[in-house]
C-alpha cells in the first residue's frame, strides 16, 4: 500500500508536470522486469519505484506458485497502467465520465490489487470460478467503490485546489450533472451509502444463496465469510485512516507546498524519465515550464 501510494504521487509529480507521457510510458514498461515470474534476476533499479517494487516482489511473490505470481503481476500492471490513463486525461484537460471513472478508479486506487492479494491467499482452497460469480464480484466492487469514494471526498481540496487534478468523483459528478461542488459532494455521499447497503444485502442474502447453489463445503464457506469480514475491516480502516491522517487537512496542504527554489539549487526529482523536467527548469527564468 505504501509503494502504491508513492507511485500514485510519483507519476503526476514527475511526468504530469511536464506532460511527458512518453517518459511515463517508458517508466511503466520497465516495471514488469522487476516482477519476474521465475523470481529471478532483475535489472538495476534507477528510481525509488523500481527499487521498492523489486524488493516487495521478492518478499511477496517469492512463496507463490507460478499461476498466483502471474495473476498478482497482472493486478500490479493494471494499477500502474491506470496511472498512464490519468496522465493522458490530465494532459488533455479531460474529465472522465462517471462510468469510465468508477471502473478505472478501482485500478488507480489499488483496490483491484488488494482484492487480488486477498484471493491469492486462499487460491488452493476456493475454486477460481467462485470468485468469478456475480455475487463475489459485486461484493468486492461494492467495497472497492465505498473505499475509493471515501478517498475522493477527503482528497477533493488537495487534488482540485492544490494539484489541479481531474480525477476525483466529486469533480466528475460536478461536470457530468452540471451541479455545484456541494451538491456533487452530497451525491457522492449518497453513492457511498448505496454501495454500503448493497454490500450488506449481499452478505445477508446473496452470499448464503451462493453457498447453497454451489454446495460449498464448510472450509470454503468459512474462507468466504472471513473474506467478507476482512472487507468490512478494510473499509473501516480506510475511513478511519482518512479521518486521522493529516495528509488532507488544509494546514498540512499549505505547509507541504514547497516554495520556489533559488536558481542555484534544485529540489527536482532524478531518475528514469525526469530529464525533461530538469531541462525545462534550466531554461528561461529557471522555473518549471
Amino acid at each position: 500500500m505504501a509503494w502504491g501510494t508513492y507511485g500514485d504521487d510519483y507519476f503526476p509529480l514527475v511526468f504530469g508536470t511536464t506532460r511527458d507521457l512518453a517518459a511515463a510510458k517508458l517508466c511503466n514498461e520497465r516495471l514488469p522486469a522487476f516482477m519476474p515470474l521465475d523470481a529471478g534476476i532483475t535489472p538495476e533499479p534507477v528510481n525509488p519505484i523500481e527499487r521498492g517494487l523489486a524488493d516487495l516482489w521478492r518478499r511477496t511473490a517469492g512463496p507463490m506458485a507460478l499461476p498466483a505470481r502471474r495473476q498478482f503481476r497482472k493486478a500490479v500492471e493494471d494499477m500502474t497502467s491506470s496511472w498512464l490513463w490519468e496522465l493522458d486525461n490530465q494532459a488533455q484537460h479531460r474529465i472522465p465520465d462517471p462510468v469510465d471513472y468508477i471502473e478505472m478508479r478501482r485500478k488507480t486506487f489499488g483496490s483491484d490489487m488488494t482484492m487480488s492479494l486477498a484471493r491469492l491467499a486462499h487460491a488452493d482452497v476456493v475454486p477460481p470460478e467462485i470468485y468469478r460469480t456475480r455475487t463475489l464480484r459485486e461484493l468486492d466492487t461494492a467495497a472497492q467503490d465505498y473505499a475509493a469514494f471515501t478517498n475522493d471526498l477527503f482528497s477533493y481540496q488537495k487534488e482540485i485546489e492544490f494539484e489541479g487534478e481531474t480525477h476525483n468523483l466529486v469533480l466528475v459528478v460536478e461536470n457530468f450533472l452540471n451541479v455545484d461542488r456541494l451538491q456533487a459532494r452530497d451525491i457522492v455521499a449518497d453513492l457511498m451509502t448505496a454501495r454500503m447497503q448493497q454490500f450488506e444485502h449481499i452478505i445477508a442474502n446473496d452470499l448464503p444463496a451462493l453457498f447453497d447453489e454451489f454446495d460449498l463445503d464448510e472450509p470454503v464457506r468459512d474462507i468466504l465469510t472471513r473474506h467478507a469480514d476482512d472487507l468490512k475491516e478494510w473499509m473501516s480502516g480506510i475511513l478511519e485512516w482518512h479521518r486521522r491522517c493529516v495528509r488532507y487537512t488544509e494546514s498540512e496542504l499549505r505547509r507541504s507546498r514547497i516554495p520556489a527554489a533559488p536558481a542555484d539549487f534544485s529540489f527536482l526529482p532524478t531518475g528514469l524519465g525526469t530529464s525533461a523536467l530538469r531541462v525545462a527548469a534550466l531554461v528561461g527564468s529557471g522555473g518549471l515550464r
